[in-house]
């Protein structure tokens, strides 16, 4: 049994690590990334990061990834792998539940998390939700260990947490709110759930908790002061919401009105009741949808939370509760984009592993396991098809905005160069003449002289440089401006963008494109 209980969680953290870190820089950087990267070239600069209170994004994910591009290199790698060590880890935390769980609910909850399709895509993935789901995690598990009675380490968890999900994301409102809801509902449901409020309370530890107070808000200070070099970022904390609710409101296309409640209700009713006041709510079914497509043991955690919103052990219920108002407030707020599943779906998973043991007590062992292998099999293969496979297939809903393979047509030959002639990266000079263009200022972010030109008005007047990425459509236009042979190829850089086309400078690259020919020509064009 001693073997069992260690060897199991060993294997699921093995298989969540391998997951997550093998071939880590497999798929491109997503446009993000490369925003997140560019933050870190400027902290190099100014030697802090200038929170920004329009950004909606703490300054802890920025000063660990610096960090680790500071030891590691500035690569793809290092900047991916803080985020991939934290995914691990929340595993590991998932699993750590079998004290106050159950060693069956921790076990198959840290399982599916560990092969879970979004979570290992967002956690190869230099992203803030991995940080706020692990920061959530550890706070359900601090209240759980408080719970059982007086705890220092849990003091300092619990306060901790809370400052590390304000470092990270504007979004721990919500959480936090609808943790407040939550335990006023379990509260409320007995006088049993009341006296064990108070004990919760009671089992603070006064000493730790001054002390983490402390700690906590001396991060916080830190950090969004710019480690003392910018006081104006700590005004930040509060200014933020305004945009960041403005935004969350308008959407900022990234509404998904495709999956809106009522386009399922027949045109006739829309307007009649009860329909036409919740049509102003515009409650939205795209999390549900995420979860048939890609998360199948989170979807029967959906379903079998239902119960623990009524009965089962006070945990559940608190963590049932809370998920369901996450999912609710989520649902309702029109500004959607698919990585903020893993900070919505996470308690399903604890619920989904809790309503299959509860279901091996009522129809027996046999019929749970295949529902489980069913399941985990297809999360397990979904997984490995969008993370190895499709991670930059646009029909995958979770490649969003998702930068495609072949623009390393255009950065590659680039790279190529500088990475066997250190000095080019202070000598090449490039045009980049898209209307939009990262990842590629954080991934050629080496090379010194390059021009980036949003619209075509604001183009150089002379257009020869080392190398060239245009939209396709203007080729024409760009070859009447060049006066030197080129190399051109054509590329995508992500979904919603057309075709572009890279020019390269035929003497400085000719021998990355050995024995072939340049494909323009100044004075056969004219």
């Amino acid at each position: 049994m001693v073997r069992r209980q260690f060897l199991l969680p060993l294997l699921v953290l093995i298989v969540a690590a391998v997951v997550r870190i093998v071939c880590l820089d497999l798929k491109p950087p997503h446009f993000d990334e490369g925003i997140n990267g560019w933050w870190c070239d400027e902290m190099a600069k100014k030697g802090y990061y200038a929170y920004d209170p329009s950004n909606y994004h703490g300054p802890l994910h920025f000063y660990v990834l610096f960090a680790f591009l500071r030891v590691f290199g500035r690569n793809l790698w290092a900047l991916r792998l803080p985020v991939a060590l934290v995914g691990t880890a929340t595993v590991g935390l998932v699993v750590a539940f079998r004290r106050y769980l159950g060693a069956g609910v921790a076990f198959l909850a840290g399982l599916a998390l560990a092969i879970s399709p979004g979570y290992v895509f967002y956690n190869r993935y230099s992203i803030h939700e991995t940080w706020l789901v692990f920061f959530l995690i550890l706070f359900f598990w601090s209240l759980c260990r408080l719970s059982a009675g007086v705890d220092k380490l849990a003091t300092w968890t619990l306060v901790l947490s809370v400052a590390g999900m304000i470092l990270t994301k504007e979004t721990y409102v919500i959480h936090l709110f609808a943790t407040f809801l939550a335990g006023i509902l379990v509260v409320v449901t007995g006088p049993a759930s009341r006296s064990r409020a108070l004990h919760l309370w009671r089992h603070l530890d006064r000493i730790a908790l001054l002390g983490s107070a402390l700690v906590g808000v001396g991060l916080i200070v830190l950090l969004y002061s710019g480690t003392f070099l910018n006081f104006a970022g700590l005004r930040g904390l509060v200014e933020t919401f305004t945009p960041w609710t403005k935004t969350g409101m308008e959407a900022a296309g990234h509404a998904k009105t495709q999956y809106d409640l009522f386009s399922l209700v027949p045109n006739g009713l829309v307007a009649m009741g009860p329909f036409a006041k919740l049509q102003a709510f515009r409650p939205n079914w795209y999390w549900i949808k995420l979860l048939t497509v890609y998360e199948w043991f989170a979807l029967a955690g959906v379903v079998l939370s239902l119960p623990y919103l009524f009965t089962g052990r006070r945990a559940l219920r608190f963590l049932a509760a809370y998920a369901w108002l996450t999912l609710i407030a989520y649902s309702l707020i029109p500004y959607k984009t698919p990585w903020c599943v893993i900070s919505i779906a996470w308690p399903f998973f604890f619920l989904g592993a809790a309503g299959l043991v509860c279901l091996r007590r009522l129809v027996g062992l046999v019929p749970v396991v295949v529902v489980a292998t069913v399941l985990l099999g297809h999360d397990a293969w979904s997984m490995f098809r969008l993370n190895f496979k499709e991670y930059d297939n646009p029909r995958q809903m979770y490649a969003y905005v998702q930068t495609f393979r072949d623009y390393r047509a255009f950065v590659g030959p680039i790279l190529r160069e500088i990475t066997l002639h250190p000095p080019l990266k202070t000598e090449l000079k490039g045009n980049i003449l898209l209307n939009s263009y990262f990842p590629i200022p954080w991934t050629l972010g080496d090379v010194s002289h390059i021009g980036y030109f949003d619209r075509e008005e604001s183009w150089p007047k002379n257009l020869d440089a080392d190398f060239i990425a245009a939209p396709d459509e203007s080729t024409p236009e760009v070859e009447a401006g060049l006066t030197r042979p080129y190399f051109e190829t054509t590329f995508r850089l992500r979904d919603g963008m057309g075709l572009c086309r890279a020019f390269f400078q035929y003497e400085r690259f000719k021998d990355v494109f050995p024995g072939r020919q340049p494909d323009f020509v100044p004075d056969q064009t004219q």
